[in-house]
């Protein structure tokens, strides 16, 4: 599996009212797409239906198979999610909790912590959170918690990542650590990222495609270099914008 992820004309109605109206987009293998846009455009949606979380209308493909013909199991082992925030009900160390990315490779979706020693281990390495294996994930800070949340889905070892806005409650201090981290483990794995996100300076400084939603339907979609346009970033936020070059040739938004 190459991890080429498609949508097409994907639909989400809600009793509320319209998620996501006909999106399409394609991310080729290994590629980091950001999809971006306003608080309640769509995003997390996209997410969830692409995971088949929730009833969506129209088709995505995985490596040009439609994801809705295959077995839960077997889509776990495809695509690994990482949601916004996820509740800790009850204490778990943290080797266990990161051991639970290796679900999908067992009959009934169990875990055996015995016997994923060395996937659990290199996954936790790979995230910088192997002195953490035995405190209670309750007790982390954000920050360690997010890179916990990540060794888990490296543990599942899935060629699509779907991370939703993965560092939206990180200080400045912690963002800049955990995207640095997640360019040096996508480095190493090549996997197919499809990252939401509202911070269109996090697309400048990661992704390779970018996708625009606004009120559930795409404004623009493709490579950032041709999708960062000021009349594209107005139709996508509402607000004018000027692009911007600091000293080091980096790029910035600054939205008017």
């Amino acid at each position: 599996m190459t991890g080429s992820l498609e949508a097409r004309g994907v639909s989400v109605r809600y009793p509320s009212g319209v998620a996501l109206d006909g999106v399409s987009f394609r991310v080729e293998p290994g590629r980091v797409a950001m999809v971006a846009g306003e608080n309640g455009s769509g995003k997390t949606t996209l997410l969830k239906a692409i995971a088949r979380l929730v009833p969506a209308q129209g088709r995505v493909d995985l490596d040009g198979r439609d994801v809705s013909g295959m077995a839960r199991r077997e889509l776990a082992r495809s695509m690994a999610y990482l949601p916004q925030s996820v509740d800790l009900v009850f204490p778990i160390r943290v080797f266990d909790l990161v051991a639970q990315g290796r679900a999908p490779w067992h009959a009934g979706g169990l875990w055996r912590s015995g016997g994923e020693g060395p996937a659990v281990e290199t996954a936790m390495r790979a995230a910088d959170v192997s002195h953490l294996a035995s405190r209670d994930a309750a007790t982390l800070s954000g920050g360690e918690r997010r890179r916990v949340f990540l060794a888990r889905l490296l543990a599942q070892e899935a060629p699509v990542w779907l991370l939703d806005e993965p560092t939206a409650d990180l200080d400045p201090r912690h963002r800049k650590e955990f995207l640095s981290l997640l360019r040096e483990v996508h480095a190493e794995s090549r996997a197919t990222v499809l990252w939401v996100t509202h911070d269109v300076d996090e697309a400048l400084a990661l992704a390779d495609d970018v996708l625009f939603l606004r009120a559930g339907r795409a404004v623009a979609s493709g490579p950032v270099s041709d999708c960062l346009r000021p009349e594209v970033l107005q139709a996508t936020f509402g607000l004018p914008a000027r692009i911007e070059s600091d000293s080091l040739g980096r790029r910035r938004v600054l939205f008017l």
